[in-house]
């Protein structure tokens, strides 16, 4: 077996200092001080490579009188591996993705993703949904899709929209941000802009929490341990990102009970331009995330003057006018856990 000069180095150095029996390494003493052998290791396993002859006095200088965790923590934090980090994934992502095309457009997905990816990869996701915004959608208009997921109906309001048009993707969740991304330049539309944050009431952070590409957001604990554990990310009002000279024409919003939260944010663009609006509508989740009952975010959309419309799964309307009762009824009677609604 070939061992490289400073291998050979390291361990004659060794000798006499506990070597490694690689039959029986849990034989072997641990010391939390580092040794010459550790950082060679740190070369191969973290950096991907053997140190050269310049640079390793330098670095085994920190031999015996440095804890190992202090040397372990300065490769991991260097340049040099989150660059390889950065290519490591890439890998694993290349073997993830898959590019659907569609009439239109082309979405990059994960086929490890079975809350979105899968179905839109089958080429049947959501079809009551996407006839909605092939009604409504023209070139020229100006789009949010708030809790743009991988971004399906971002690239669907694009090729709809044309570049004299935009759209605005709003997503926390950093996967399915690098989705919507590599899809926009897929396609080469510059009329969408991607921003990763999530919509709220205000300016702030939240925590997110994921089960594949759909998540939830909450308020951060007042707990140490479990902010130090949460994944958090920023909280936008709406009113203060989309340009005031902007006449959004369409509003997307799929932010899995957050609605109210998000609206509210946006209270002064949907006074200022009125929308078409289409939302998911969850009333389990509405209480626990946003903090109001489900008739309670309808009433708070109907109040800006709409009306309300239930979307079939077949992509007809049922027209509630302002009857909540109606809506809360639709919603009963679908046997799951949201429904597709209208704001016109």
């Amino acid at each position: 077996m070939h061992i490289p000069a400073v291998a050979r180095k390291i361990l004659t150095s060794l000798r006499g200092r506990g070597e490694l029996d690689v039959n029986a390494p849990w034989q072997t003493p641990f010391s939390d001080q580092t040794s010459p052998a550790d950082i060679y290791y740190c070369f191969r396993l973290i950096l991907g490579r053997s140190p050269n002859q310049e640079e390793w006095k330098g670095h085994s200088a920190h031999a015996w009188n440095t804890r190992l965790d202090d040397v372990v923590m300065s490769y991991v934090n260097s340049l040099e591996f989150a660059r390889r980090k950065n290519e490591l994934s890439s890998r694993g992502w290349g073997e993830d993705l898959f590019q659907k095309q569609f009439p239109g457009f082309s979405i990059y997905v994960r086929e490890s993703d079975a809350a979105v990816g899968r179905a839109v990869r089958s080429g049947a996701y959501e079809p009551h949904v996407t006839a909605v915004f092939q009604k409504h959608l023209k070139p020229g208009m100006h789009v949010l899709d708030i809790g743009a997921n991988i971004g399906f109906f971002t690239m669907l309001s694009a090729s709809l929209v044309a570049p004299a048009g935009s759209v605005m993707a709003i997503e926390p969740n950093a996967e399915n941000v690098k989705l919507v991304e590599l899809s926009r330049r897929a396609n080469g539309f510059e009329q969408v802009t991607v921003v990763q944050a999530a919509a709220g009431r205000e300016l702030g952070l939240l925590v997110l929490n994921t089960a594949y590409s759909n998540g939830t957001t909450a308020a951060l604990s007042d707990d140490a341990a479990q902010l130090a554990d949460a994944t958090t990310v920023a909280c936008l009002r709406l009113d203060d990102i989309v340009p005031a000279d902007r006449p959004i024409g369409f509003i997307k919003i799929d932010v899995e009970g957050a609605e109210y939260n998000a609206l509210l944010g946006a209270s002064g663009l949907i006074r200022r331009c009125h929308p078409v609006i289409v939302s998911e509508f969850s009333p389990g989740l509405m209480r626990g995330i946003s903090g109001v009952d489900a008739r309670e975010y309808l009433q708070f959309v109907l109040d800006f003057g709409y009306r309300v419309s239930v979307i079939e799964p077949r992509g007809t309307l049922t027209d509630c006018g302002l009857d909540t009762n109606k809506v809360m009824r639709a919603y009963e009677k679908c046997g799951g856990d949201h429904i597709d609604i209208l704001f016109e």
